[in-house]
């Protein structure tokens, strides 16, 4: 067996970023995965971000990988006829669609569970497919806003902040691509698909470790870049905006830091002896830290000195700095991809890598197709010469 998820086929009905992490990850380990896409235009994740030649995203190439596209017009009877052929030979289908809108077009997971019991329907949307938000709009930021998370983020006086990246859409497409795959052993022992209901709601909310602290009466409150009960564990800002992580969880961390900064008559200081001591008055303890940070030029410098010390620390990274890493380069956390087929003014670009690593059987990130690149293949299958694909294709230009 050359890859893990080989001999598994999936239907990829889903757009924007969760649904197609979801896809896109199982691709990655060898899943056949077979995009179903809006003709001409493709879907929607095709237009975000930065793009080349003239309209080709890479972060589209990147949340399509190693996938399949056709392009069917759901509202046509004719490719829902289709649809219900092909779901027949598949083993997952992954859907984003707003809860209700894939029984409008008669591929709901009811009908689709008739037609192939073993079938794995995966429905990925904001609210979950029930409850009274269920067919509320919502996006990435509702989810981070509505999850408590971006009620613990930010500076102690200061609005909510959310993520600086899109994080529902990522974590609900990791929860999505996890939840297949427990779902996909079950009906390989049983013969029994499922219906699993993702939402990024929830998603969000399993990351919020604030919640258990409700059950003591503690409502956990913005801290900024500092650790609500841990101290000193935050971000320090040194000189000409240099800033560096610093992550005291010990006493004797502690006892180190203050050898370090030359001040070991902290580490008995009663106002920072002990973790308690250190919590209440975080912010002198905040100040005493970045004063000494501020003595040196090149916040680097204390960066080696405390990474000889075994502290816990680290550079606050820029986007750049992460692609230039010789760690994350050695470990191939970002690789490079070849461009879809009708990208011609450059070979490949660098993007994300799988999400783990196996000795056995590691994954692999590969090109993404253009709009409709396998029609004729995927068809071809289901009894379709190129000319009847043609004369389907052309009445939905």
């Amino acid at each position: 067996m050359k890859d893990m998820l080989e001999g598994v086929r999936v239907l990829d009905f889903s757009s924007n970023a969760a649904g197609p992490t979801c896809a896109a990850m199982l691709a990655d380990y060898g899943a056949e995965v077979v995009k179903i896409e809006r003709p001409v235009t493709g879907n929607d994740e095709r237009a975000y971000g930065i793009q080349v030649d003239g309209g080709v995203s890479l972060l589209g190439a990147w949340l399509n990988r190693g996938k399949k596209s056709v392009t069917l017009n759901l509202k046509d009877p004719e490719a829902i006829k289709l649809i219900k052929q092909m779901v027949k030979e598949f083993d997952v289908l992954v859907e984003s669609g707003r809860p209700g809108v894939m029984k409008q077009f008669g591929v709901d997971f009811e009908t689709i569970h008739a037609l192939n019991p073993k079938l794995v329907y995966c429905s990925v949307s904001a609210f979950g497919q029930d409850g009274p938000y269920s067919r509320k709009p919502g996006y990435d930021i509702i989810a981070q806003a509505m999850s408590g998370l971006m009620d613990i983020t930010g500076e102690k006086n200061g609005p909510p902040m959310k993520s600086g990246t899109t994080l529902s859409d990522y974590v609900g497409g990791i929860n999505a691509f996890g939840s297949v795959l427990a779902a996909l052993r079950y009906a390989e022992h049983t013969g029994i698909g499922q219906h699993v209901d993702v939402s990024l709601l929830m998603s969000m909310i399993y990351l919020n470790g604030a919640v258990e602290y409700l059950n003591i009466g503690i409502s956990p409150q913005r801290s900024g870049n500092h650790h609500n009960t841990l101290a000193p564990y935050g971000l320090f800002v040194g000189n000409k905006g240099q800033s560096l992580i610093i992550a005291v969880i010990s006493p004797k961390l502690w006892a180190k830091l203050c050898q370090v900064m030359g001040m070991p008559e902290l580490e008995n200081d009663p106002r920072f002896d002990t973790l308690n001591h250190r919590r209440e008055n975080r912010d002198e303890l905040v100040k005493i830290i970045e004063d000494w940070l501020k003595t040196y030029d090149d916040i680097g410098i204390v960066a080696d000195m405390l990474d000889k010390e075994g502290i816990p620390s680290c550079k606050v990274y820029t986007s750049e700095d992460v692609l230039n890493d010789e760690h994350i380069k050695q470990q191939q956390y970002i690789t490079n991809i070849p461009v879809p087929d009708n990208v011609t003014t450059r070979s490949e670009f660098f993007a994300r890598n799988c999400l783990a690593k196996f000795s056995q059987t590691p994954g692999k990130v590969k090109k993404a197709p253009y709009v409709g690149q396998n029609n004729y293949e995927i068809f071809a299958r289901y009894g379709m010469d190129k000319d009847a694909v043609d004369t389907m294709e052309k009445k939905w230009e």
